[in-house]
């Protein structure tokens, strides 16, 4: 049973005109999935003046549910001012509700005793580390946003900018230009230009400043020998989940083979600081891919449940709508494997409905972006030469001196997180963009 959410009327606190919201006290993701990914995106219990458009997050209690991990946590904000009379007698009656909703044998001892979060991050702390994710993971990526919102209003002054590098020159490495990436990309998906250039700027303000080195991918013709030497000197750097991320499908049996035989020849050799040196590389290599694989599993798992509703869909196009928001790389690439797995199994019927999915869903992201930015991702999908001349040919008013510098930014970018196939790809295309201006001078 889904939890209903609780109309509440509010005033705004900057012209303190009323309006209702909606409240959710209790987030139940075994009931309602799709919640999960809202609050720790923060779209849950937010709030915009339809006068004035100022708005945030609401301070409000709430329950979070989530059976597959047996977790039950309590968030009660502070400034609400309850007592903890008040807070447990609150908080005791939704306990009460989730456990009504639930079938006896589904009622379990966490139940009678729900964590406490004192602050919405230690509420988002614990949910992640539920799936895995730890606590120093989670530090870090706070301390990266911390320092990203520090150097943000200081971009205009050169002075002030480079001491602030300078203090935090260690900080600022691979992951830091990884988060700066994913914000530039989800900004973009919105339509929000002016985040996106301010983002763009920033991160080249710091590569002017600071040398950054990204994690390397084994060549495909590379030795396990070689790649175990690849991952010795990746252990020790910042960005060693994406060493793994980067090399994850090379990590096999055969591999790990390899590796135990290294680290046995060592020990019989006597060596015992390269033996060491091995086995704890391998109980890092074992430690990092069970914790992607949870984060992995999950977030799949709820792409393939959300496939599935579109799959049932009556009206694809609408029900595409509806999911807009959660239209991401994880529930795109998953669509795409299913396909193939399709096609594979000559279920062709099944192939073509996940094709409309994937057809449609890029169709919708590519409305938010800007004209130049929506070709050149045409452009990325479609086969070179012709189909990608044909679209040049449809669009031969949009090659602008704009449209060149955004696909060299773009061949950059691809290049620096190692996506070399498709960095070539698009180099091919700008040559054929450039041949057309010529043409049309």
């Amino acid at each position: 049973m889904a939890f209903p959410v609780l109309p509440t009327r509010v005033n705004c606190p900057q012209c303190h005109h009323p309006f209702n919201v909606d409240l959710h006290t209790i987030i139940d993701v075994g009931q309602q999935p799709e919640l999960k990914e809202a609050l720790l995106r923060g779209e849950i219990n937010v709030a915009h003046c339809p006068e004035c458009g100022a708005g945030g997050m609401l301070s409000s209690p709430i329950l979070y549910h989530d059976p597959g991990h047996e977790l039950l946590i309590s968030f009660v904000p502070a400034e609400l001012g309850m007592t903890n009379e008040e807070s447990e007698r609150y908080i005791g009656s939704l306990v009460k509700a989730v456990m009504d909703s639930l079938p006896p044998e589904q009622r379990k001892a966490y139940f009678f005793q729900p964590k406490t979060a004192l602050t919405m991050d230690g509420l988002f702390d614990m949910i992640l580390e539920a799936d895995g994710v730890s606590p120093e993971a989670l530090a870090a990526q706070r301390n990266r946003m911390r320092l990203l919102n520090q150097l943000v209003p200081l971009m205009d002054d050169d002075k002030a900018f480079a001491e602030v590098v300078d203090q935090h020159r260690a900080e600022l490495d691979y992951e830091f230009l990884l988060v700066i990436s994913s914000l530039i990309d989800a900004s973009a998906a919105e339509g929000n230009t002016e985040t996106v250039a301010t983002l763009e700027t920033l991160r080249d303000k710091i590569l002017t400043l600071v040398e950054i080195a990204g994690p390397r991918q084994a060549p495909p013709n590379a030795t396990a020998e070689e790649l175990i030497e690849l991952l010795l000197a990746g252990s020790k750097e910042n960005n060693w989940r994406s060493y793994i991320a980067l090399n994850r499908a090379r990590l096999d049996y055969a591999f790990f083979q390899v590796l135990t035989g290294q680290i046995e020849a060592a020990q019989a050799a006597e060596d015992s600081q390269r033996a060491q040196e091995l086995t704890e590389l391998r109980d890092k290599i074992l430690q990092e891919l069970d914790v992607q694989e949870s984060m992995l599993r999950s977030v799949e798992d709820q792409a393939v449940l959300r496939i599935m509703d579109l799959l049932d869909a009556p009206d694809l196009a609408a029900a595409l709508r509806e999911q807009r928001r959660n239209l991401d790389e994880v529930m795109l690439s998953t669509v795409a494997r299913l396909r193939a797995e399709a096609v594979r199994s000559k279920r062709d019927e099944r192939a073509a409905q996940l094709q409309a999915i994937l057809d449609g869903a890029l169709e919708l992201l590519e409305a938010d972006l800007p004209p130049a930015a929506r070709l050149i991702n045409q452009l990325m999908r479609a086969s070179y030469p012709d189909g990608t001349n044909q679209l040049l040919e449809e669009h031969r008013a949009g090659l602008t001196d704009e449209l060149v510098a955004m696909v060299d930014q773009y061949i950059d970018n691809l290049e620096r997180v190692n996506r070399a196939e498709q960095a070539a790809h698009l180099k091919q295309v700008r040559d054929q963009i450039t041949a057309k201006r010529l043409i049309l001078r």
